[in-house]
């Protein structure tokens, strides 16, 4: 197999033309063996045919002339085969018993060919016999003879061998022709078949890494060559939107990191300069650096966790069935006690609800929800609503809040969007929320949707796979 893969050439136009090139091959085999065959029956049946048709000749003749006859004359009877008979070939008459009574050869008979006689169509010599015995009562009219005649005459396939040779040349010679031309005529007709994918791949080629917004020209006929430019281009679709989302999240994640570093950093110069002697200034910007701090490994461990769903490193497998009622329990006296006077939280849910899940993360997931509508809610309420129908468990968060415009909803589970960008960073949004409340649906594989209330505000919809009691 190794040899194999070694003798196939690498390139695709060689090796398309090598392979056209063994498909002729192997077809010319076998077309040349078929025709050497067909054309050997044919000669072969066509001389036993004319042989067939002298000897029946010759008998009737020799019957007739024996019949005329009251002795038998071997010298007549020399001359009538003799006016028969080629140069290639040899006729005998015999008694019934086997005892020859003449001979006659033509003047290019081969003597092995009589020595062979009994063995036909060997490679030493091959040959066609006939045969046929008189049997009209005429021949027993000759006194000297009292026994029927059995003619044999033999012809020596000599000239046909000149014929086999000059069939083989013809094969063989128009076979080595077909053969180069297809090799020849395989590599060019594969070079011209590969010119639209040569033009693809010296585009490709062409493109550079900063200018990934150019596209290829879809300029061939062919439908595959067509299929598979369109298919880079949809590729090159998803490299650029991917590298535009690294770019917008490397500013915006540099952005908010420099945001509490910049206010650390003014805190200590402030504190550098003169702010070290007053006991107020010091403990206000120790307090304001602690802030930011919290802050910054807030930021950090968000960009982690999301990092570590993305990667695939938090598994399904960690899910464990649980109910799902004292997790609710421990969120409503959690966030009751954290939401104003002017704002309600309304919690319902049904009782047996159980489902798959990490608990940390659910409630984080709930956290993040619960805090949105507490933030952009000024008054009203915020319901959480749980139930189970069919197979999954749906978790609902309503608010009437200040809502989400609709063309910002397909936006807002990316990570460092904002829909109001300096309301969010007044409340102390990071924008990294959402994106992380995703993650956790997906890990879960449930699903998430926002809209906007029917009363106004903000619905968040979350299914989650219900546990099966079978």
């Amino acid at each position: 197999m190794y040899m194999i893969k070694k003798w196939i050439p690498h390139s695709l136009t060689s090796r398309l033309a090598f392979l056209f090139t063994i498909a002729m091959v192997f077809f010319l085999l076998f077309m040349n063996l078929f025709v050497y065959w067909a054309t050997m029956q044919l000669v072969y049946r066509h001389e036993h045919q004319l042989l067939q048709s002298k000897v029946d000749v010759i008998t009737n003749e020799i019957a007739d002339d024996l019949t005329s006859r009251s002795a038998f004359n071997h010298a007549h009877l020399q001359q009538v085969l003799s006016k028969f008979v080629n140069e290639y070939q040899s006729v005998s008459l015999f008694t019934a018993d086997e005892k020859k009574i003449i001979t006659v050869q033509g003047p290019k008979w081969r003597p092995e060919v009589t020595r062979d006689i009994e063995k036909i169509f060997t490679p030493e010599s091959y040959f066609i016999m006939q045969k046929k015995a008189l049997q009209d009562e005429r021949t027993f009219s000759v006194p000297s003879l009292s026994t029927p005649l059995r003619l044999e005459m033999v012809e020596d396939t000599k000239p046909l061998n000149h014929f086999i040779h000059i069939l083989l040349l013809i094969l063989g010679t128009t076979s080595v022709g077909a053969i180069l031309i297809s090799g020849v005529g395989g590599y060019f007709f594969a070079r011209l078949s590969l010119r639209p994918l040569n033009r693809l791949m010296t585009e490709i080629y062409q493109m550079e890494a900063s200018h990934l917004s150019s596209r290829l020209s879809p300029r061939s006929t062919a439908k595959e060559i067509t299929t598979l430019t369109e298919a880079f281009n949809s590729l090159l679709d998803r490299i650029e939107a991917v590298l535009s989302k690294q770019k917008q999240f490397a500013s915006d994640a540099s952005h908010e990191l420099r945001t509490p570093l910049t206010i650390i950093d003014g805190y200590l110069r402030l504190l550098d300069r003169w702010g070290k002697d007053k006991v107020e200034v010091r403990e206000e910007a120790i307090l304001a650096m602690k802030q930011e701090c919290v802050r910054l490994f807030g930021l950090v461990d968000d960009l982690l966790m999301l990092a570590k769903m993305e990667e695939g490193s938090v598994s399904t497998e960690i899910l464990e069935v649980q109910e799902l009622t004292p997790l609710l329990e421990e969120v409503k006296n959690a966030w009751r006690s954290a939401f104003p006077s002017n704002l309600r939280l309304v919690c319902r849910w049904e009782d047996s609800l159980v489902l798959p899940m990490e608990r940390e993360k659910i409630r984080r997931l709930l956290d993040i929800f619960l805090d949105n509508a507490r933030k952009y809610t000024d008054e009203g309420e915020v319901r959480l609503n749980v139930y189970k129908k069919e197979e999954w468990v749906h978790i609902i968060i309503e608010d009437t809040g200040i809502g989400i415009d609709e063309n910002e909803l397909p936006f807002i589970f990316e990570r460092f969007y904002r829909v109001d960008k300096s309301r969010s960073r007044q409340r102390g949004g990071s924008g990294l929320g959402l994106a992380i409340a995703k993650s956790i649906v997906d890990i879960h594989q449930g699903h998430v949707t926002i809209q906007r209330a029917s009363q106004g505000g903000t619905a968040v919809h979350i299914m989650l796979p219900a546990h099966s009691s079978i």
